[in-house]
């Protein structure tokens, strides 16, 4: 089995945050409605892009890559994860496939996967938040998306401004600050993630030159996030008109003041 870099270290806190919930992720995703249609729309940005070769980066307990070999089986297929409990999971779910899943980030991956290169990297609500060091995961991805290629990437947002006025509302004030001041420590406070968020600008900034923006858009902006499903009910008029607001607000200047962020990128050769 491959496994980190030397600098392993600086992984620990963020495989433990992710191999906490690993046994209960899957039902954790299916179950939660906001979720299944943030994760859709997100597989449909990857399907506009026909492909050979795909790699997931952060691909957890398979989920993504187990949909797109049903769906395309004559694809060539990796994931990597830094989660070893999601490795053994995503390996198990894809026994019989020629899929191959590796303990590794995004800086790993031309080591744990050389000389070879994909079509497409997707990756879905924000592994690359948790690299320590963006602009060498932009370099490494550079070197593994084939000439014309494309990333397709989504990032937690900097700015949630519902987010923020809920907490306000609440006299929370730090919280309300935590992304905007990039404090922001993940979903669970008693097990804090080590995360970098990013404005749009600092997102394209480095991903150019080797990258090209095709498309961005912004996610849960009104929409609830997934954190607060419960609150809503699954396939209620509240929900399907939040998203249909979402949709019109990405053609405005707040397409970036949601939850997420999704960025297609293409290799420019």
């Amino acid at each position: 089995m491959t496994t980190l870099r030397a600098d392993e270290t600086d992984f620990r806190a963020t495989s433990a945050y992710y191999d906490a919930f690993a046994e209960t992720a899957e039902q954790r995703y299916s179950s939660n409605h906001v979720l299944v249609r943030v994760r859709e729309a997100f597989r449909r940005a990857v399907e506009a892009h026909p492909a050979s070769s795909m790699l997931d980066l952060g691909c957890g307990p398979g989920t993504d890559l187990a949909w797109f070999a049903e769906r395309y089986p004559e694809r060539r297929y990796a994931g990597v994860d830094v989660a070893p409990r999601m490795v053994e999971l995503a390996r198990a779910r894809l026994a019989g496939r020629a899929v191959r899943i590796e303990r590794a980030c995004a800086v790993d991956v031309p080591r744990v996967f050389p000389g070879e290169q994909f079509d497409v990297i997707y990756s879905f609500f924000g592994p690359l938040n948790t690299e320590p060091d963006l602009d060498r995961a932009v370099a490494a991805l550079a070197q593994a998306v084939t000439p014309g290629g494309v990333l397709v990437l989504t990032f937690v947002s900097r700015v949630y401004l519902v987010d923020s006025g809920i907490h306000l509302l609440r006299a929370r004030p730090r919280h309300a600050l935590a992304r905007l001041t990039n404090r922001w420590r993940g979903y669970v406070p008693q097990n804090p993630l080590h995360a970098s968020l990013y404005f749009p600008r600092q997102i394209e900034a480095r991903f150019a030159p080797a990258f090209q923006v095709e498309r961005r858009e912004g996610f849960s902006i009104l929409y609830p996030a997934w954190y607060r499903a419960a609150r809503f009910r699954d396939g209620g008029a509240v929900v399907r008109a939040l998203w249909i607001a979402d949709r019109a607000l990405n053609r405005t200047p707040l397409w970036s003041t949601g939850e997420h962020v999704l960025y297609v990128l293409r290799n420019n050769g």
